[in-house]
């Protein structure tokens, strides 16, 4: 009875973890309350500093959506974040006017759209965060595209002076969900304006434009370093594990170590009841596929997890 109950228990938090885990992500820049949880400048925070892409709630916001005093949390899955004085937490600098908001995505998901929101200037930041806290500056309608890894969006900040909260939000297009993102700003009192827009610069980052990895440094799920000339990507959070000699780092260009794209003897089956993290690779029905995010179960081919690699 006991062993039975024990499986039905670890069965129903794996799927937990895997619905979870469909899509995720962060804001980088500036950097969300949960980034600074997981780098460490932020304390006391709560499981989210493993996981600051899960923070995923009911979307429709804000006329539906998490409740308030629940905001920064996502519904309150991670209930340190919703801690709100004007002193709990660490602030990034500002200036209003033009900004450039990007996220990091760790599981890419067709998007509606993505919203930012901020306080209010007579709002009381020793009160936890709520709608009418909250007015919105920015939008952008992606009307079911499916994003890439990174993205960024160019807002004017409306004129504000101290300390003020950024919501950002994006709603995923083909789920109910959404995530929720919150910035905790301090505002110099200057205005950039807004610049005429640009061309865009055609040439793809290349090794000197990504860091070199450094063993004190805090990587998430999806940071590329570059390390003895190649660059590598965190397959989730870590920290002193050096790229090369450690499974949470995909090699994605540079020398190969042995793993050579069209030798595919070294690549396993695929396995039903094994689970596979993001960049893991198998084989099945002579095609080589690799996992985007976390999975078990889930047949090559036919589910979304998978990509085709050779």
């Amino acid at each position: 009875m006991f062993v039975i109950l024990g499986a039905l228990l670890a069965l129903t938090f794996m799927m937990a973890f895997s619905s979870k885990a469909s899509a995720h992500g962060y804001v980088e820049g500036p950097k969300s309350r949960a980034l600074l949880c997981a780098e460490g400048t932020n304390k006391d925070c709560g499981a989210i500093v493993y996981e600051p892409q899960s923070l995923e709630g009911p979307g429709n916001f804000p006329s539906a959506g998490v409740a308030d005093g629940k905001i920064a949390s996502a519904g309150g899955a991670f209930p340190k974040l919703d801690e709100q004085s004007a002193t709990r937490w660490a602030k990034v600098p500002m200036t209003s006017g033009a900004n450039t908001f990007t996220w990091k995505l760790t599981a890419a998901h067709a998007t509606d759209k993505w919203d930012y929101y901020i306080t209010k200037e007579d709002w009381d930041p020793n009160s936890p965060l709520k709608r009418s806290d909250l007015e919105l500056f920015c939008s952008i309608d992606d009307g079911g595209k499916r994003p890439g890894f990174s993205v960024s969006h160019n807002c004017v900040v409306p004129e504000r002076t101290g300390y003020h909260v950024i919501l950002a939000y994006w709603e995923v297009f083909d789920t109910a969900n959404a995530f929720y993102n919150v910035i905790d700003a301090n505002f110099d009192g200057g205005f950039v304006e807004p610049e005429e827009p640009g061309e865009p610069d055609p040439e793809e980052p290349g090794i000197d434009d990504i860091p070199v990895w450094s063993p004190s440094s805090v990587y998430l799920q999806g940071d590329r370093v570059s390390y003895n000339g190649a660059i590598y990507e965190a397959k989730w959070w870590t920290q002193n594990d050096k790229p090369g000699e450690s499974q949470v780092w995909l090699l994605v260009e540079g020398e190969e170590s042995g793993n050579n794209d069209n030798d595919n003897t070294n690549i396993n089956a695929w396995d039903s009841s094994k689970v596979y993290l993001s960049g893991d690779q198998v084989q099945y029905n002579g095609i080589v596929y690799e996992a985007q995010w976390w999975t078990q179960g889930e047949t090559p081919g036919d589910s979304s997890v998978w990509k085709i690699v050779n």
